[in-house]
């Protein structure tokens, strides 16, 4: 059969506009896709920005939050209690779409772990009996102890009769050994022999986990720690305790000392204090589409100094 130049034509116009149509499609499907790389390009980027600005906030709410409490330390005497400005809910005054808390918390107003053992690995018995009563008045085996000691002691020697040391932790699955030197955070006592998820939910707004050895503020401790500084004490008698501080705080251990409640009781007074170096800022920082958190630990000196010593930051 014959082609007519008016068939051939038709058809070839045909294929012009087939081709004409995919070249569109394919353009179109390449616009939207470098339409859409942009976009997301331009959301990662204002993320980033965002996030740093966020940073920035933290790390300032940081300088300010050391300022306060050095000033605290110059403008007072070295007592520090829960009225003063520093324990209170900090807002600062609003930026254009930035909202900022700040929260500080004396961290030596909990029991400090890493004072159940000494300098030179020796259990502190005073130390440990506050953490004893502490654990069986929250409902949690206090024979954990030993093992929150061998954790945190130097050697690999077991406390009798309810250490734990690598000997024990190599077995489990999966495997891991003991840190044999001071928990940098208090979340290590979840891998401490037999403390289970609630036991330390229960524990963990008690305890810390400082650099040194630390004695309680009793200016500032909640009725749970103030329990532990002598057997026999009730939860009445903490708040008893606690109900009985001075506006301005006890101006010294022997003051504190006074009160009904502790009349013949041996308490380690060593082990107790009216003031605090140690401090645990909290800030939330809200801006744009992020919301970031910050933790700051901070050690105030004597001498007029104060640093940070560990951050944490995580998204709300």
């Amino acid at each position: 059969m014959s082609r007519t130049p008016s068939g051939i034509y038709r058809r070839q116009r045909g294929v012009a506009l087939v081709t004409a149509l995919l070249v569109v499609a394919i353009a179109t499907i390449m616009a939207v896709q470098l339409m859409g790389r942009q976009l997301y390009d331009i959301r990662r980027t204002q993320n980033l920005v965002e996030r740093e600005q966020a940073q920035t906030f933290i790390r300032a709410a940081e300088d300010w939050t050391m300022e306060l409490l050095l000033d605290d330390r110059r403008e007072g005497d070295a007592v520090d209690h829960l009225n003063e400005f520093w324990a209170q809910p900090i807002t600062p005054p609003p930026f254009e779409d930035v909202s900022l808390t700040i929260r500080i918390e004396d961290m030596q107003s909990r029991l400090n772990v890493n004072g159940l053992v000494g300098a030179t690995g020796e259990l502190v018995e005073p130390e440990a009996l506050r953490l004893s009563r502490l654990f069986t008045s929250l409902d949690v085996d206090p024979s954990i102890v030993p093992a929150v000691a061998d954790w945190i002691d130097p050697d690999t020697e077991v406390r009798f009769p309810d250490g734990a040391e690598d000997d024990y932790y190599s077995r489990l699955d999966p495997p891991y050994r003991t840190a044999n030197q001071p928990m940098a955070s208090i979340t290590e006592l979840r891998l401490v022999r037999d403390m289970e998820a609630e036991a330390y939910e229960r524990l963990e707004p008690f305890l810390a986990a400082l650099p040194e050895a630390t004695s309680v503020n009793v200016n500032t401790a909640p009725p749970e720690v103030l329990q532990t500084i002598a057997d026999g004490l009730s939860v009445d008698d903490a708040q008893a305790l606690i109900d009985a501080r001075p506006p301005d705080g006890h101006p010294d251990v022997a003051d504190f000392m006074q009160h009904e409640v502790l009349a013949g009781r041996e308490v380690a007074e060593n082990l107790l204090a009216v003031g605090s170096n140690w401090f645990l800022m909290r800030v939330e920082v809200r801006l744009g589409n992020t919301a970031l958190r910050g933790e700051t630990l901070v050690f105030r000196g004597d001498t007029g100094t104060a640093r940070p010593v560990l951050r944490r930051q995580g998204f709300l």
